[in-house]
């Protein structure tokens, strides 16, 4: 009865991650709202009319291995050899985004330190991370920094409609400009070397390859860990997991790591399934107002900022938007974006671009918080 339990919530974890996935694939509204925020949403309801809540282990299970599997899958898509030439073209405004965000993060968090209260630093490390490469970095942060559940919801919450209210402005200004759009032959739609091929539904034999890649990542990292504790270097396992997996995504045959990046996608998601089920609205709705506005203000400050260097630079409008949006959303809400603003040209490199976020958002969210706490301690 002890084993059947755990099982048991393990598996309605899936089966409710599973149904939100599925509701964002055939419902329109649900398709607006994208897969994370139905699933949260989903457990956040089931948590509130039934008040029940999954078994610790089933908790552990899926925010320790299988979370670290996803991160490690996700990681795996990063090939520098073939990411940094269609990323370059955004490099500017991504990296003008990336010092609007952190810029804003420190300035912002001073402003509503005594709002936000003591969480106020890791939150601070969370947002850095969310806003410069997306969901990935959020939850990489959100682990090492142990950020309590109901926390972590209100997060999430004010992650979500901070990137998604950019998106709908971005898509308005971008609109409103497509006179000045390229026009491009949709062969740039086509590369074996980018992971927006993951978006479609992979062989057998590629998820089996893809899984067999994320499962030497964990192993050589958790030796790795073990090693460097012996010698007394005691370096968060996150950043190993991280390092390890990016260094993998350079090696040969990249091919047989073309489902990494789907496959992580899709098990990264019972981690938001299990905190929507460990949260009450009424924690929501009663300590949420400072999060969201703190999450707003941080994506307002960077959009100016970006805005602003475009009108110095000349930067076309497009590529800032892009470049933009794949700080605060990630590769797959820069890709949207793109694709929305009828800018094949600029598809593979949002994923790029995005992409690059994934690597750097972990280490900048990590450095944040320590720095605030070396600062404030």
């Amino acid at each position: 009865m002890i084993a059947f339990l755990p099982l048991m919530s393990l598996l309605l974890v899936l089966g409710l991650t599973g149904l939100g996935w599925w509701l964002a694939q055939v419902n329109s509204l649900a398709r607006k709202l994208g897969s994370t925020m139905v699933i949260l949403m989903l457990g956040l309801l089931l948590s509130n009319l039934t008040t029940w809540t999954p078994e610790p282990s089933a908790v552990s299970w899926v925010n320790g291995p299988l979370t670290s599997l996803a991160i490690a899958e996700l990681l795996l898509a990063v090939e520098l050899r073939s990411v940094l030439p269609d990323a370059r073209r955004l490099l500017l405004p991504f990296t003008t985004a990336v010092a609007g965000t952190l810029s804003a993060v420190l300035l912002v968090g001073v402003l509503l330190s005594g709002w936000l209260g003591s969480s106020w630093i890791s939150l601070a490390g969370l947002f850095s991370a969310t806003f410069t490469g997306g969901s990935l970095n959020f939850v990489s942060v959100a682990r090492s920094l142990e950020i309590a559940p109901s926390l972590l919801l209100i997060a999430t919450a004010a992650d979500h409609v901070a990137f998604s209210a950019w998106f709908l402005v971005s898509l308005l200004i971008g609109r409103g400009r497509r006179q000045h759009r390229a026009i491009d032959t949709p062969a740039v739609l086509c590369s074996a070397s980018t992971p927006i091929n993951a978006f479609a539904f992979p062989s057998f034999q590629a998820v089996l390859t893809g899984l067999l890649w994320g499962a030497g990542v964990l192993l050589i990292s958790e030796r790795l860990v073990g090693v460097l504790s012996a010698f007394g270097v005691d370096v968060p396992s996150i950043l190993v997991l991280t390092s390890v997996a990016l260094i993998a995504a350079q090696f040969p045959q990249a091919d047989s790591r073309s489902a990494c990046y789907g496959l992580g996608l899709v098990l990264i998601q019972p981690f938001f399934a299990v905190i929507g089920l460990s949260s009450s609205l009424g924690v929501l709705f009663g300590d949420g107002l400072p999060l969201l506005l703190y999450a707003g203000l941080i994506v307002l400050v960077q959009a100016i900022v970006v805005l602003q260097a475009r009108r110095w630079f000349h930067w076309p409008m497009a590529e800032c938007l892009v470049a933009s949006q794949a700080a605060v959303g990630g590769p797959s809400t820069a890709l949207a974006l793109a694709g929305s603003l009828e800018r094949p040209n600029l598809v593979l490199p949002s994923v790029a671009i995005g992409l690059l976020g994934y690597l750097l958002g972990t280490y900048f969210g990590l450095a944040v918080s320590a720095l605030l706490n070396g600062l404030m301690g």
